[in-house]
């Protein structure tokens, strides 16, 4: 039996989008999720969270379906593996810069060139399945 890359990568990251939406929520205002509102009176917080929250929803569906159809296309275990490590690593990076750090350029610019290789040699592979 192979590892269900994708099954378990959609999952990891929406426990991640989960700690977003919460820390969105949370500096919105809501008293139930203060827990995560920390860092509430530094300027623009609040935006640099939402943009953080966002620009992972605008990110993993696209990968999600590119995985999905490499892993159904019989790309190697280990190489799926391997790219959605990169991918999950850099959405981390990128997230974390915007929602829970003040500006991080590291973890910011790390954090999209993780996801765009990733997205960039998840895109190849799957072109060089369709035509080998």
């Amino acid at each position: 039996m192979t590892l269900p890359v994708t099954a378990i990568t959609a999952a990891l990251l929406t426990l991640w989008l989960t700690v977003l939406s919460l820390r969105v929520i949370a500096l919105r205002g809501n008293p139930i999720f203060a827990f995560f509102a920390f860092g509430r009176e530094r300027p623009g917080v609040l935006e640099r969270a939402i943009r953080g929250h966002g620009n992972l929803t605008e990110y993993a569906p696209i990968f999600i379906c590119l995985m999905l159809l490499a892993e159904l296309g019989g790309a190697p275990t280990g190489r799926l593996v391997l790219l959605a490590s990169m991918f999950g690593v850099g959405r981390l990076m990128h997230g974390t810069a915007f929602c829970f750090t003040g500006p991080n350029l590291v973890l910011r610019i790390g954090g999209m060139v993780c996801t765009l290789t990733a997205l960039a040699t998840l895109s190849l592979l799957l072109l060089l399945l369709q035509v080998v």
